[in-house]
């Protein structure tokens, strides 16, 4: 800091200015030091230097305003999320819930009385890698308990359902709710005598006692605002990662797991540093029991599982005793009920932090600058000169006046170069804006004063006397410019991949070209897929805070059968979905049905062994594009179709592969060739090439232009089928699953290398998921522990063994067979003395779990994390084995590590079948009454894509 009491004198040369203008003088002298000596001020090219490093100055000093400044387009505008490409921090670097702490988070601060809530695996007691995963059970603890049952129960109802619902806006792939269960309520009295300081209020200490006892039994959940947490020095990165919150932030360390043991040792501390308590001469906390008996807990107290202690406000005072400075007397429960409002007001305060408008980094308000406004260099020399406002006397020379229009011509490109910059800087936020259609990269603007300088642009051929200059200029500029705007499409895309590296994301557009080029060849231009990917690129950075924040996000299956969700609408496409599409080219991604376009177009397939042929109907020049068809028909003798190929483009192959290869090579130019007859002077062939062997007459014509304008509709005709075709479906394994709480689930272990003896049990009879792994967890326990009890009973001659638990429920039976009494006595007397040298994770491994389809049982490994991607087999790009890798590939690089995801790549038949089923089981998916229908469908699913996947496999 400068504390010498006055400003430093600027020295020579520090600013731009004079830096520009000693630098221009130093080339001037180096260029032309022998015939020009003179440098000095009065030497006009000095002074046109001068004023060109002062214009140069004034572009310099507005491309260092903020980049806030330069965003804005006009007057009173504000910079929005998303503009240019780019987010606030809420809304880019959030995600949808990923960890169970993040869900944890979204209840507690979206569901109203949800004080905290846990979640579990459905398999938490039991768990293989044969069994089912992706199910989650949740817990929830509430605020307020009512003590009315029927309050009670419909608090309870809407709090599910909430949960429920608001799961399911967000619900991860291959993952689904299991069930949602509230805590019961474990009502607690307090009795409790105590000395108080001096003058200290005893209402407020007993309410702060209450306050106290309750959050340290069930700990609320506390919010922070974002400066709180800055000034804690945690980075904005780890701020925001997780769900976007309504109240705040919420840290993970926040949220504990529930007390599972009361410690009255523990809360005796937590009451003795309240402020104003002297001493405690008692303390107990009292339960009631089933049978309305009061029971006190004196040291310790285990807490039973999803319980949730409360202390009541007290009913009576008898049994709160307060001393102050020897008087004893009992607190007023009226006042008490006051202060406890009041404590619990100040902490909500606390624990819901400030509204999200302060819970986000603000997007720097710019200042609307007038970039663009430009004062000519001409204007700014001396009156001597004559080029200015006031221009020349009408009394000089006609040489003088020469001399000023050669100088102003001199100038005005110039300046007009400099109009030119500053219109270019006023348009960089028309170069970042990825919402609208890419269009020119260079930009002009004319200048303020051309109509003056009308005499030095008039073109010589001019006729209308009228014309306005400037908008003339305009357009002068604006065609100079587009002949050399030539590579717009490049900038444009070199622009968009520098906001894609911001988000660590590229395009592989080089891959993706080639691609293109070896499926279309001519068909599709190079200009045609770089426009494509372009728009691909900026309409990806556009929704790019959906895409991020869904990317693990599944759809919404509970909205189905309440027509909220059209399947074709983007939203519904989950995130990973769409960038997987965007990334490889594929514009339409939405669910529908792929065989229909292939049907829209009039493409038959019938199963025949034979030849057959697809024809374009109707192909001649004059037929309207959408009017064209292809038909698939048996091949018949080139003298029965004669007449009709005039009108149609016929193809011949083989049923199996005709559709793939018309599409791949009906698209190449190379694949036809024009013959003219040499005894009919009006009469051209058109050939199709299948290979270099095979070829077949496609079309006649009276004319070669006729034959051209043929191949070059049929050729525009198949490109539009193939893009039309792209698409694929995504399957989650687990939502094929029959309803979990019904019965559907068994098991199978097969104990004999542990025993030495053949013995296979299994489930008694099918249940739910949950009771099915819960009887597996007591059957494991059970045989490690030596705590089963064993029956035989007869069967079909032969006896068999049954299991029990030491409680006496049915667990498991045999599947073999035993022959003899001693027989089935050897076997359990040696699983007993093996049992338990049998570890559980030993015993869980040769557990195998299944869901049954009425008679057929599904390994649950099918189901655990898993997915299933179908595409069409025969759209061009879809048949390039470059493009099949690529995309495999991008299906692995983006997809979450912990779910397998097969791709398969189906022909015309299978996906037909494929897609009957598919949109039969989506319709009823949530729909209950069809329950039957939609486990049926399901399981065409299932067994189709076991099928997909063995022949992967083989392959």
């Amino acid at each position: 800091m400068n504390k010498k009491g006055y400003i430093d004198k600027k020295k020579k040369g520090t600013g731009v200015y004079e830096e520009l203008h000693l630098e221009g003088l130093e080339i001037l002298q180096k260029l032309s030091g022998s015939i020009w000596t003179d440098y000095n001020e009065h030497d006009p090219g000095v002074t046109i230097l001068e004023n060109i490093s002062y214009a140069l100055t004034e572009l310099l000093h507005k491309t260092e305003f903020p980049i806030q400044d330069l965003l804005l387009q006009k007057e009173d505008q504000e910079l929005q999320s998303g503009d240019n490409g780019l987010f606030v921090a809420s809304d880019i670097l959030t995600t949808d819930p990923i960890t169970f702490n993040d869900y944890r988070k979204l209840w507690i601060d979206q569901i109203e009385n949800v004080k905290n809530i846990w979640i579990h695996p459905m398999n938490t007691g039991f768990s293989s890698d044969n069994s089912l995963k992706g199910l989650l059970y949740v817990y929830v603890e509430k605020y307020t308990y009512q003590q009315e049952p029927a309050e009670e129960l419909e608090e309870n109802q809407r709090i599910i359902k909430e949960v429920t619902a608001l799961y399911h806006q967000h619900r991860n792939l291959c993952e689904s709710l299991y069930k949602v269960e509230v805590y019961e309520p474990l009502f607690l009295q307090m009795e409790l005598q105590v000395s108080l300081i001096e003058d200290t209020d005893g209402e407020e200490v007993l309410a702060t006692i209450l306050n106290e006892v309750n959050d340290y039994l069930t700990p609320e959940v506390n919010y922070y605002p974002l400066w709180q947490l800055q000034e804690k020095g945690m980075d904005v990165n780890e701020i925001f990662n997780g769900p976007s919150l309504e109240n705040g932030f919420i840290l993970d360390e926040d949220l504990k797991e529930p007390l599972d043991e009361i410690l009255i040792t523990d809360i005796i501390k937590i009451i003795s540093k309240i402020k104003g308590i002297q001493g405690i001469q008692n303390f107990r906390l009292v339960y009631e029991d089933k049978n309305k008996k009061k029971i006190p807990i004196k040291n310790r107290f285990k807490v039973s599982a999803n319980t949730a202690p409360v202390v009541l406000f007290p009913e009576t005072n008898e049994n709160l005793i307060f001393e102050n400075s020897g008087v004893y007397f009992k607190p007023d429960l009226d006042e008490t009920k006051k202060q406890l409002s009041f404590i619990e007001a100040l902490d909500f305060g606390s624990f819901k932090a400030a509204s999200n408008s302060l819970n986000d980094l603000p997007i720097p308000k710019g200042t609307y600058q007038e970039i663009d406004t430009y004062y000519p260099i001409r204007k700014q020399f001396p009156l001597l000169y004559g080029i200015g406002d006031m221009g020349i006397s009408n009394r000089a020379t006609s040489l003088r006046k020469a001399q000023v229009k050669q100088l102003q011509s001199y100038l005005m490109p110039l300046d007009q170069l400099m109009m030119n910059f500053l219109s270019q800087l006023r348009n960089i936020n028309t170069l970042f804006d990825v919402h609208g259609e890419a269009g020119a990269s260079y930009f002009t603007k004319e200048l303020p004063d051309v109509a003056e300088l009308w005499d030095l642009i008039t073109p010589q051929d001019l006729t209308d006397e009228n014309i306005d200059v400037t908008s003339y200029w305009k357009s002068f500029l604006e065609n100079i410019t587009a002949n050399f705007d030539t590579n717009a499409i490049d900038r444009h895309d070199q622009l968009a991949d520098t906001l894609l590296a911001r988000y660590s994301e590229e395009f592989k557009t080089y891959s993706l070209r080639k691609i293109n080029s070896s499926s279309y060849g001519e068909a599709l231009t190079s200009e045609h897929f770089e426009k494509k990917a372009l728009a691909l690129k900026r309409n990806f950075i556009a929704s790019y805070d959906q895409i991020g924040y869904t990317r693990a996000r599944s759809f919404n299956y509970l909205e189905l059968s309440e027509n909220k969700f059209d399947t074709t609408n983007e939203q519904f496409i989950p995130g990973l979905f769409r960038k997987i599409a965007m990334l490889m080219g594929i514009s339409e991604y939405r669910i529908r049905p792929l065989t229909k376009v292939i049907k829209d177009f009039e493409i038959g397939i019938h199963p025949k062994e034979i030849e057959v042929s697809v024809i374009l109907k109707e192909i001649d020049i004059h037929t309207p594009f959408r009017d064209i068809t292809i038909e698939i028909v048996e091949n018949i003798e080139i003298k029965e179709v004669h007449e009709d190929l005039y009108k149609v483009m016929h193809f011949v192959g083989s049923e199996r592969s005709i559709l793939t290869e018309v599409l791949k090579k009906g698209v190449l130019q190379q694949n036809y060739s024009i013959k003219k007859d040499k005894k009919q002077k009006d009469k051209y062939y058109v050939f199709y090439h299948r290979n270099t062997e095979k070829s077949n007459i496609a079309h006649i014509s009276d004319s070669k232009s006729g034959a051209e304008s043929a191949i070059k509709k049929t050729i525009e005709h198949l490109v539009t089928i193939n893009t039309k075709s792209e698409g694929f479906f995504a399957v989650e394994h687990l939502l094929l699953l029959p309803p979990y709480h019904q019965d559907h689930f068994g098991f199978m272990a097969d104990l004999t290398s542990f025993i030495g003896a053949s013995l296979r049990i299994q489930h008694v009879k099918l249940t739910s998921c949950y009771h099915r792994n819960q009887t597996i967890t007591k059957l494991v326990q059970g045989i490690i522990s030596d705590k089963l009890s064993y029956k035989m009973e007869e069967f079909e001659g032969c006896y068999r063994l049954k299991i029990f638990s030491d409680d006496g429920e049915l667990l498991a039976i045999s599947q073999d067979l035993f022959d003899t009494v001693e027989e089935y006595q050897k076997t359990i007397e040696k699983l007993k003395s093996n049992g338990m040298t049998i570890s559980k994770e030993e015993l869980s491994d040769v557990i195998k779990c299944y869901v049954y389809y009425e008679e057929n049982p599904v390994s649950e490994d099918f189901f655990s994390f898993k997915q299933s991607i179908l595409l069409p087999n025969w759209p061009v790009r879809f048949q390039n084995e470059s493009f099949r890798m690529m995309f495999e590939n991008t299906v692995y690089e983006q997809t979450p590590i912990h779910l397998g995801t097969e791709v398969h790549w189906l022909d015309y038949e299978t996906m037909d079948l494929f897609e009957v089923y598919y949109f039969k089981w989506l319709e009823t998916l949530n729909d209950f009454k069809t329950n039957k229908n939609t486990i049926y469908q399901a399981y065409q699913l299932v067994t189709m894509l076991q099928e997909l996947e063995q022949q992967r496999n083989e392959f």
